[in-house]
């Protein structure tokens, strides 16, 4: 009697164990990110519906930020299929925040330089109104100078398949880089 009753009390620490541990690991709900009409410069259709993405704002004069995290983000696609996750199960969408001087054919000239061929990897381009009103949705903060110089919120957005924000994570900055292997736990984790 006293074993069968060991027994479940040890199959229920389990349960709740499990429980917990689920629950506390789970990414916490942000907020929400309502569809966008932005241009996919491609002009290929798309849809991000169903899946994880990963939301990220660029322009193309940025000196720094925007090009190392572009760079740091074709190393989290290869860390992504080395774990077996395919490009169809999520997107990466880069936002110019220039959409004046980002033109179509300058964007696709930046996504040539940087080698981009994923169909997963969207680069998106709207209007003036179209790019502030989808930046306020992430609390994102930018301004252009009259110089051309956009000072920006050096964060990007990990958004479950239901436009929930769940994970924040930085963009490349100086000498620290994208953690990597924290992105990739979490689209996975979006993913299952």
């Amino acid at each position: 009697m006293k074993k069968a009753a060991l027994a479940a009390a040890v199959v229920i620490g389990c349960f709740f164990f499990y429980y917990v541990w689920t629950s506390l690991s789970a990414l916490p709900k942000l907020g929400e990110v309502d569809d966008f009409s932005m241009q996919e410069v491609s002009g290929n259709d798309f849809s991000v519906s169903g899946k994880p993405m990963l939301v990220s704002f660029f322009y193309t004069k940025c000196p720094d930020v925007c090009p190392f995290t572009i760079q740091d983000l074709k190393k989290l696609q290869r860390a992504l299929a080395e774990k077996g996750i395919e490009e169809e199960q999520y997107s990466i969408l880069s936002v110019t925040l220039d959409p004046a001087f980002d033109t179509v054919p300058v964007i696709l000239q930046y996504k040539e330089a940087f080698d981009i061929q994923s169909s997963n990897w969207l680069f998106l381009r709207g209007t003036e109104q179209q790019t502030r009103e989808y930046a306020e949705q992430f609390n994102m903060i930018y301004e252009k100078s009259g110089e051309g110089v956009i000072t920006h919120s050096t964060s990007m957005y990990m958004v479950d398949a239901d436009g929930r924000i769940r994970a924040v994570h930085d963009m490349a900055s100086g000498s620290k880089r994208v953690d990597i292997e924290k992105a990739a736990a979490h689209l996975i984790q979006l993913i299952e």
